[in-house]
């Protein structure tokens, strides 16, 4: 948007305009970027590991609750992470601030490989973050977060934010919307079809149409010793689209859904996440709304406020969030 600020080879820019693929900015050095730092892409944390975090979580929990020795409890993270004492120390000090902080709320379930629990903060400006621990990797997250989020937007007939993160994921309401759905909402066998009609108007999904009508040589990257630029490429690829998607089945549009639900997110195991809820091997349990994220939100939480982009802010935000509370649990413990 105009105006918006955001960091290019460690000095900050303006905003001003776009036309086709190009960017017109201005300097805005002595001013605060409002858009987050850009570090490339990050691997994603795989399904088979996350499902391993997520038993370590539940046994982390289950020694809480039957006061194990912390000790014994630090000797074994030592040896499970390979780690040393204080780090063993401090995995320690942030899951028992999670544990006493639900305890303090009431819940008697705690986020796991098998447990997906769903907080819904409420934040100074009045949007609701329905944050969904699930820990189940950033692929698998991002297929379960845009076919909620396509889901919610229907319901509510407003855009619905998205937060996708490797521990979890998050919906964001505007000010006055409350959820009304969860994952119980959506069936396994229904996740496709939803995710297809999700990401069918999206920019990623005209970006690889085009990657994949160039394999498919219906669209050129060189007429005759020139090369045509990206630019003219996206048009031509947008002039084909629109053609060959009133074709039933056809091959270079069947690729590109492939291409993002299976190579992009990971919709074969955000289906068997799906079933398992179904089954109930898997039990969804949701938090009224509160004021304050619990200890494993907060990451999740400060990917989608706007107002808090540098390292600094975030850093004071998290230690407001935990002075705040660091004082509930010394309430619940007197």
């Amino acid at each position: 948007m105009p105006g918006d600020r955001f960091i290019l080879g460690g000095k900050v820019y303006e905003y001003i305009r776009s036309r086709a693929f190009k960017a017109y900015v201005k300097p805005a050095f002595d001013m605060k970027p409002t858009v987050p730092s850009w570090f490339s892409e990050m691997l994603p944390l795989s399904f088979d590991l996350a499902l391993k975090i997520g038993e370590f979580r539940r046994r982390m929990f289950l020694w809480l609750e039957a006061n194990k020795p912390k000790e014994a409890i630090i000797k074994y993270i030592r040896r499970y992470c390979h780690t040393d004492y204080n780090s063993a120390k401090s995995i320690l000090k942030y899951f028992n601030e999670e544990y006493l902080y639900l305890k303090y709320l009431g819940v008697k379930a705690f986020p796991s490989d098998k447990i997906i629990l769903i907080e819904n903060y409420l934040s100074d400006d009045g949007k609701i973050y329905q944050v969904y621990h699930t820990l189940y990797g950033r692929r698998v997250n991002d297929a379960l977060s845009r076919a909620l989020g396509y889901l919610a937007s229907k319901k509510a007939r407003r855009n619905i934010g998205i937060v996708v993160h490797d521990n979890g994921f998050a919906l964001v309401y505007p000010r006055g919307i409350k959820p009304r759905i969860n994952l119980a909402s959506i069936k396994s066998c229904e996740l496709k079809t939803l995710l297809a009609e999700a990401i069918r108007n999206t920019e990623m999904f005209k970006r690889r149409f085009r990657h994949v009508a160039a394999r498919g040589l219906m669209i050129l990257r060189n007429y005759k010793g020139h090369e045509i630029s990206v630019n003219k490429q996206q048009l031509n690829a947008n002039t084909l689209l629109k053609i060959v998607e009133e074709l039933e089945d056809f091959p270079l549009l069947k690729e590109t859904y492939r291409e993002i639900m299976e190579d992009v997110m990971d919709v074969e195991n955000a289906e068997k996440v799906l079933r398992w809820i179904e089954k109930g091997k898997v039990k969804v349990i949701e938090i009224p709304i509160q004021t304050i994220p619990s200890p494993f939100a907060y990451n999740i939480v400060l990917e989608g406020l706007s107002d808090v982009v540098l390292m600094e802010d975030k850093r004071a935000l998290i230690e407001r969030f935990h002075e705040i509370i660091m004082e509930k649990i010394a309430n619940l413990a007197s």
